[in-house]
């Protein structure tokens, strides 16, 4: 038995393969996003980078891939777009967002489990207990890194809600602080 011919209007299309095409185009758009974002800021000189390089480079990458899968999808048979769920993208832009909006007022322990919670609607799949675990251990493990050892400016409870719990976890951030920073 032979295979059925293409459809006509698979043969007469240029596009050999739609899902490389689109993201393709895709990336392309996110690189010109990026590197317009990044358009006033100074590249900088051999003698010291400025803050607009690493931007613009990486929006280049991610327009030299753009261009690739364009290519490829131009070139080599593939597959085809199928449909896709807006569930998943809105919540996580959804999770950003709220991240955004919250980290500055109630800090990090609010914002970080909001964050995990809102972006594991995302899939139908998620278990209650593993979000609540992880978001529980990266939010901790977030404000560890952040506040102590980067010791960079962000809230991580400014409305006090673990207070019955600050005098373990500040036990926990010395031993841990003595292992990572080896007794310095």
């Amino acid at each position: 038995m032979t295979d059925a011919p293409p459809d006509r209007a698979q043969r007469s299309s240029a596009i050999r393969s739609p899902l490389d095409f689109a993201g393709g185009l895709f990336l392309l758009a996110i690189a010109a996003v990026g590197y317009a974002g990044a358009f006033t800021l100074p590249f900088g000189q051999l003698s010291g980078i400025g803050s607009g390089l690493m931007p613009k480079v990486v929006a280049v990458l991610v327009a030299t891939f753009g261009v690739a899968l364009v290519l490829q999808g131009l070139a080599i048979g593939g597959d085809r777009l199928e449909r896709w769920a807006v569930r998943g993208p809105l919540l996580v832009l959804a999770a950003v967002l709220v991240f955004a909006f919250t980290i500055r007022l109630a800090g990090l322990v609010v914002a970080g489990p909001l964050c995990f919670v809102i972006s594991a609607l995302a899939d139908r799949d998620t278990r209650p207990v593993e979000v609540i675990v992880s978001a529980t251990v990266a939010t901790l493990a977030c404000g560890f890194l952040f506040k102590d050892l980067l010791n960079l400016p962000i809230p991580f409870d400014p409305m006090s809600i673990l207070w019955p719990l600050h005098a373990p976890y500040d036990a926990l951030k010395v031993a841990l602080k003595g292992l990572v920073m080896g007794g310095r």
